[in-house]
């Protein structure tokens, strides 16, 4: 059954149909701890927030999905967070349900994944910024690299149980990029999976002045919007070196993943016009994003709302003009480089094995004589 909805939503996407979704990303609340530079989450109006009850009035009009993300602002700041992580269990029974949490409750946190009735179908993804002394500059003094780090050492023990532990790295800063290395180091010994994102100028989806609009300016034709503290670093040396390390890892389908993610960053970052890669995008098709309060936005650069879930039904938002107009501007649009983008639309438009068998994945040697100095400002389509 995974397999023929996967099939058919892989046609669909292709021939730009409309298939159910089947990856939501709902953002559980804005409510932040961190006080992240390049994050205005914690600086947003907190606003409504779905209660687990209505939750479950959500999840039960999506139906089944495959892949569940709750993120936030930071998802345990909320006491009912076990509730509505069960509630979407039961109502839509994903394969995989992962949460993304910047591990500043780790007794709360070790709870939940222990009482959480399908261990084996949860990820638990700890953010993190650099080590100690970069991570606490950027976060402040609530979300600290020690609380995150207890946080990872109490889950460890609930991998016998199935919880998948990994870390993710959001670099911004040129001593964040540095501190990847020792990151790396300090996390092998504990068989933790170390994931790195080269941080976007803004956070579209959580700027205060960019909220409701389409942030045009970071979708490029060519290029990327790097983070202006990036722009004198060696970004290019460091994503050679992740196309490297991907071939390290043990499971085929990560190995894969990573390499597209970065040789795609890659391209874009060397100006490459066509990127190298550019898989359609299954925003408003496969992959549907919730805000707290049940609205749908069209997609991380593009906040604009085509309608709220609680208050109507998946078809009246899913076929209404205002979501098959956004779909055309989906369909205009350059095409933004987030990771929380890129996987599902190379998932579910079958991307990944399209460009593996195009040979475009195969591993990069870095080319004698390039600096690694790239600041690319590139055309914006939009």
């Amino acid at each position: 059954m995974y397999a023929a909805k996967l099939a058919l939503s892989i046609l669909q996407n292709r021939f730009r149909l409309t298939p159910r979704p089947l990856w939501c990303t709902f953002l559980v609340l804005y409510r932040c701890n961190a006080r992240c530079p390049m994050c205005d989450s914690w600086r947003l109006k907190p606003g409504r927030e779905l209660n687990p009850e209505q939750v479950r009035s959500v999840f039960r009009k999506l139906g089944p999905l495959q892949v569940v993300r709750l993120t936030g602002g930071e998802p345990f700041l909320r006491t009912d967070f076990a509730e509505i992580a069960e509630s979407v269990m039961q109502e839509s029974q994903p394969q995989v349900l992962h949460v993304t949490t910047n591990g500043s409750f780790p007794d709360r946190i070790r709870q939940f994944a222990a009482e959480f009735s399908h261990p084996r179908k949860l990820q638990i993804l700890v953010s993190l910024d650099g080590l100690e002394d970069e991570h606490d500059r950027s976060r402040g003094p609530e979300v600290t690299y020690a609380t995150a780090m207890e946080s990872i050492l109490q889950l460890l023990p609930l991998r016998k149980q199935g919880v998948s532990v990994s870390v993710n790295h959001t670099i911004s800063s040129p001593t964040s990029l540095h501190d990847h290395a020792e990151l790396a180091s300090r996390l092998l010994p504990l068989n933790v999976t170390l994931h790195a994102v080269i941080a976007y100028a803004e956070s579209a989806m959580y700027s205060i002045k960019r909220v409701g609009t389409q942030a045009s300016d970071l979708i490029m034709q060519s290029g990327y919007p790097l983070h202006p503290n990036l722009r004198d670093c060696d970004v290019v040396g460091f994503v050679h070196q992740r196309i490297k390390d991907a071939e390290k890892l043990p499971r085929i389908a990560e190995r894969i993943a990573k390499r597209y993610y970065w040789t795609g960053l890659l391209s874009r970052l060397n100006n490459q016009s066509p990127p190298k890669l550019k898989p359609p995008c299954t925003a408003l098709r496969s992959h549907i994003r919730l805000l707290p309060d049940g609205s749908v936005p069209v997609c991380q650069f593009n906040t604009e709302k085509v309608g709220n879930l609680l208050e109507q039904s998946l078809h009246d938002v899913w076929h209404s003009d205002t979501t098959r107009n956004q779909r055309q501007w989906v369909d205009r649009c350059s095409g933004c480089w987030a990771e929380c983008e890129v996987v599902p639309s190379a998932l579910y438009s079958a991307d990944f094995l399209v460009q593996l068998a195009a040979g475009k994945l195969n591993p990069t040697a870095h080319p004698p004589g390039e600096s690694g100095r790239v600041w690319s400002g590139g055309k914006r389509d939009l």
